[in-house]
């Protein structure tokens, strides 16, 4: 009975760390990812408006 509670407890331990950490890895990735990928299209986007707007201005 030890035997198997301990070994079940181990199990369900491991299972839940396992399962979390993948989750938040995955969470944190797609999260910068799509941060960075949000910031450099809004940052070039602002650069190039910018520019045209100044140019056809001047």
């Amino acid at each position: 009975t030890t035997h198997a509670t301990t070994h079940a407890t181990t199990h369900e331990t491991t299972h839940v760390t396992t399962h979390a950490t993948t989750h938040e890895t995955t969470h944190a990735t797609t999260h910068a990812t799509t941060h960075a990928t949000t910031h450099a299209t809004t940052h070039a986007t602002t650069h190039a408006t910018t520019h045209e707007t100044t140019h056809a201005t001047t």
